[in-house]
């Protein structure tokens, strides 16, 4: 029987079509085996101080936003008190700021604490021959070629399974750490989200000094109000920074297929 060229050509890709499937679906179980063993860490015990000191943070942030809608109708018409009240709610945002990366930064050190260590592999058959080699002189009689070739490959297995054991490992501490950087990143998104909306109402007080007489109150108001601002966005930075630091990887996305 002829095979044309072109069945030729393309008989071999049904192998390496079936081998990148198989690739696939293996990284697509470890990723969940790993995704499932960072929720099962992050939910235990090690977390859950930390965990609950970045609760009461963003329970601060509910606080602030509930706070801004008083203030805005209080000081509307009084540029001086805005920009004192401003001033106070800047810090009360680097506070709980300043509390949450405080609460991340122990979250991301007792990481590797809070993954459960792989148990070690079972002993396998060729480790209980090698545990019973010295036993007796039948024992030794018995260790031909062909059996301590066995018990070789035997001996092998485990420092496989702990390789494996120790890479998955690394791989739930790394995800962990990820994990918890995004939850930071998302943290300061918000506060950043009403920095910008209360700097507008900074700004809008600010106008309305600017045409009225000057004086000192006025000025030291928004020079106070000025500094905390400066000094939140350097805490917000700071915590930015340290959360690059411990998970690089945080608010990076990886295809399973590539």
């Amino acid at each position: 029987m002829n095979i044309s060229p072109a069945v030729r050509a393309t008989a071999p890709a049904a192998p390496r079509v079936e081998s990148r499937a198989a690739l696939k679906q293996a990284a697509e179980a470890r990723a969940a085996t790993v995704s499932e063993a960072a929720t099962r860490a992050r939910s235990g015990p090690g977390m859950a101080a930390s965990e609950s000191r970045k609760q009461q943070a963003k329970a601060k942030l509910q606080q602030v936003r509930e706070w801004l809608k008083i203030v805005r109708k209080l000081y509307a018409q009084n540029p001086a008190g805005m920009a004192k009240t401003l001033a106070q709610v800047f810090k009360d945002l680097k506070a709980a700021v300043a509390a949450y990366r405080d609460a991340g930064g122990q979250a991301m050190g007792a990481s590797g604490a809070a993954v459960a260590m792989p148990p070690p592999p079972p002993p396998t058959a060729g480790d209980d021959k090698a545990a019973s080699a010295g036993e007796g002189e039948e024992a030794e009689a018995a260790a031909t070629a062909g059996v301590d070739a066995e018990a070789k490959a035997g001996a092998a297995e485990p420092a496989t399974k702990l390789s494996e054991g120790a890479s998955l490992y690394a791989a739930v501490v790394q995800e962990v750490r990820k994990q918890l950087g995004e939850d930071g990143l998302d943290f300061l998104k918000e506060v950043r989200g009403m920095v910008d909306d209360i700097r507008k109402l900074l700004d809008a007080a600010r106008g309305q000094a600017a045409i009225r007489r000057r004086d000192k109150d006025t000025d030291e108001a928004f020079e106070a109000a000025d500094k905390a601002l400066n000094e939140l966005n350097e805490t917000m930075n700071d915590m930015e920074r340290q959360i690059r630091h411990d998970a690089p990887s945080a608010g990076m996305t990886f295809s399973v297929a590539a």
